[in-house]
């Protein structure tokens, strides 16, 4: 049957399955991780887990692109100086 199908056609389909794969995985950590708190853990509770981790995530992203912009400025003012004492 996939001799009939196009290249468009299986990539999708390989996408349909990796994406289900991805659930089953999905699925599966979640009854772990109820099984793990004996059993009550709520949707509830377990988004509102997932949404401390997400605000954790969003500074850590906002400190690295303080410090990377820090480092940037920094860098440029050494450039700088460099070329004003060269001038010199």
């Amino acid at each position: 049957m996939q001799e009939d199908l196009t290249p468009l056609q299986q990539n999708v389909l390989e996408r349909y399955k990796r994406l289900a794969d991805v659930l089953h995985s999905l699925d599966g950590t979640f009854k772990q991780f109820n099984t793990s708190h004996g059993g009550n853990a709520t949707a509830e509770g377990v988004l509102q887990q997932i949404r401390e981790i997400e605000v954790k995530i969003g500074l850590v992203g906002t400190l690295l692109k303080g410090s990377v912009y820090s480092l940037v400025l920094q860098r440029r003012q050494e450039e700088e100086q460099r070329k004003s004492v060269k001038d010199l």
